[in-house]
C-alpha cells in the first residue's frame, strides 16, 4: 500500500490503514519529539514523550488533519512539523503548570516557519521558491534562513541598513509562507 492509498484509507477511518500509518511513521514522530525536547533543554521522561506521541496521532485522527496534506510525498516533513508543534504545546502547558524548564527563546517565539524550512522535505521546496525571488531578496533570505545569519550580519554582507534587511526578510518570508501553503506545507496543527 503506497502513501496516497494509506492517506485515503486513513481519512475514511480505516483501522488497518491507521495501524500501517502509525507503524510506518512512529520512529519519525519519536525522533522529532526527542529532537525538539533536546534542542529546548526541556527536562522530560519517557512518559512525557509517549504522551506527546499519542497527542500527535490523536490530533491527526480526530481533527481530520490528513485532509490538509495535499501531497503524500510530504508526509515525513509534515509529520515532523506536527510532532514538533505538539511538543512545543506540551512544553508550554508544563510551563503554565510551573514545571521546571530551561528557557529557550526559540521555543517561545513564533518560529514555526523557520522550523518548516529546516525539515527535510521542505528545504528543497523552499529553495525552489527562493529561486523565483529577485536577486536581492534571494541573497538576503538565503543568508538569513539557510545560512542562519542574523539581520545585522546580513546587513553587513549586503551593505545595506539593518532595517532594510528586516523589512525584506519579513516580506520575503510572507511570500514563502504563501507559496509553501499553496503546496500543502504551510498548514499548522
Amino acid at each position: 500500500m503506497d502513501e496516497s492509498e494509506i492517506i485515503k484509507r486513513c481519512i475514511k477511518k480505516d483501522r488497518k490503514a491507521w495501524d500501517v500509518f502509525i507503524q510506518k511513521y512512529s520512529r519519525l514522530v519519536y525522533w522529532a519529539i526527542r529532537k525538539r525536547l533536546t534542542a529546548s533543554g526541556f527536562n522530560s521522561n519517557e512518559i512525557d514523550i509517549e504522551d506527546i506521541f499519542q497527542e500527535v496521532f490523536l490530533a491527526i485522527l480526530k481533527g481530520d488533519k490528513l485532509l490538509q496534506l495535499k501531497n503524500a510525498k510530504f508526509i515525513p516533513g509534515w509529520l515532523a512539523m506536527v510532532a514538533s508543534n505538539k511538543t512545543v504545546d506540551f512544553m508550554r502547558q508544563k510551563v503554565r503548570l510551573s514545571q521546571d524548564l530551561v528557557f529557550d527563546t526559540p521555543v517561545f517565539r513564533d518560529d514555526t516557519f523557520e522550523q518548516e524550512l529546516l525539515s527535510r522535505d521542505t528545504v528543497s521546496v523552499a529553495k525552489e521558491v527562493i529561486n523565483t525571488l529577485s536577486n536581492k531578496e534571494k541573497v538576503i533570505i538565503s543568508l538569513n534562513l539557510i545560512e542562519e545569519r542574523t539581520h545585522k550580519e546580513v546587513a553587513r554582507i549586503a551593505g545595506i541598513p539593518v532595517n532594510t534587511v528586516s523589512t525584506i526578510i519579513a516580506r520575503t518570508k510572507e511570500k514563502l509562507k504563501k507559496e509553501l501553503k499553496k503546496r500543502g506545507i504551510g498548514n499548522n496543527i
